[in-house]
């Protein structure tokens, strides 16, 4: 697993249009593409994590709307 200082060069394909703005402006698409990349990935993640959850979480809220918040009687502080 590499570090996030670890860089592994690669090739993207950008619009003409983007690639000149961001050049004038000073962007560093480097960056800025990595950042995209890492969000997407954490995004994808966490869909796949509700996918493969989602019936243990449909039974979990089913659970406490038939029988209510475990030890709710016994909580100091009440939200709402």
């Amino acid at each position: 697993m590499q570090t996030k200082t670890e860089k592994q060069r690669t090739n993207i394909t950008l619009t003409v249009e983007n690639l000149c703005a961001a050049r004038e402006l000073g962007l560093n698409v480097s960056a800025i593409s990595d950042a995209a990349v890492a969000e997407a990935v954490r995004s994808a993640r966490a869909a796949a994590w509700a996918a493969d959850n989602a019936a243990a979480i449909s039974e979990r809220r089913a659970w406490l709307e038939a029988h209510g918040m475990p030890l709710a009687d016994l909580q100091v502080l009440r939200l709402g």
